[in-house]
């Protein structure tokens, strides 16, 4: 499998700067082959994007998910719903929306249930808070996030899953998890992950990105890092030629 670049735009951009983004980027990233690239813009605008990188080798990812298939959910937007509009990535369980949405694990579980159902790969956002980090329990919340996530799982082992370890104290703030330091919590999600379903699982179909404050200075630390196989970017992806400088450490 390929090293894997999303770009999260959250809600940042209205329309207009979100085709402008796009358009730019068609341009820009063309001659990156070697990185399989996602963008998730505001959900209101993927079917336009979709439409704007049209048989291009970049790839479109949803920000959010509803957990349950269809009915009166009103606001939500289904898997299936989704699929339609041309994603092949959903990310699920970002911290955002497990601290502000109050998220649960069992809604992130079904979330990605429903992924499953509709040919959607999930993006499953996992990482300790400041206080979990600073008591010594960051092991133990990236465990519990992993067992409720993805076990009992329809779609597992038989299909393809990315992680996105993203520490939530890094999220945002400038500050970030050294690629040096990344092989310890490695190790702790493949245990999880290979102890849920097999190790040859998490060889074979897993792919685990790092997020939280990347920028082009410090991406290729990531990318050359032996147990990484992509990175999951916030605000720098809003900026062409820093999201382009990132992506190419990766070629």
């Amino acid at each position: 499998m390929k090293k894997l670049l999303i770009a999260n735009w959250k809600m940042e951009l209205n329309e207009a700067e979100t085709l402008d983004l796009v358009l730019n980027y068609k341009k820009r990233l063309k001659k990156i082959t070697q990185v399989e690239i996602a963008f998730a813009p505001s959900c209101v605008y993927l079917k336009e994007v979709k439409n704007l990188l049209g048989r291009t080798h970049l790839q479109l990812a949803a920000q959010n998910v509803a957990a349950q298939a269809k009915g009166k959910y009103t606001g939500e937007i289904s898997a299936a719903q989704i699929k339609e509009l041309g994603c092949s990535y959903v990310i699920v369980g970002h911290s955002e929306r497990r601290i502000k949405m109050n998220e649960t694990d069992d809604m992130v579980n079904r979330k990605i249930n429903q992924c499953y159902h509709n040919d959607l790969i999930p993006i499953l956002c996992i990482g300790e808070t400041l206080e979990e980090k600073n008591s010594g329990r960051s092991d133990s919340a990236i465990v519990r996030q992993l067992q409720a996530a993805i076990s009992k799982v329809d779609g597992l082992p038989e299909n393809e899953l990315v992680i996105a370890y993203e520490p939530v104290w890094a999220v945002g703030t400038g500050q970030f998890l050294e690629a040096e330091n990344i092989f310890a919590f490695h190790r702790t999600i493949k245990r999880t992950v290979s102890s849920l379903y097999s190790e040859k699982f998490y060889n074979d179909k897993v792919r685990l990105l790092y997020g939280g404050s990347i920028n082009s200075i410090i991406a290729k630390d990531y990318w050359v890092s032996e147990v990484l196989d992509g990175i999951l970017v916030g605000g720098a992806s809003l900026d062409i030629e820093e999201m382009y400088n990132v992506a190419l450490e990766g070629e």
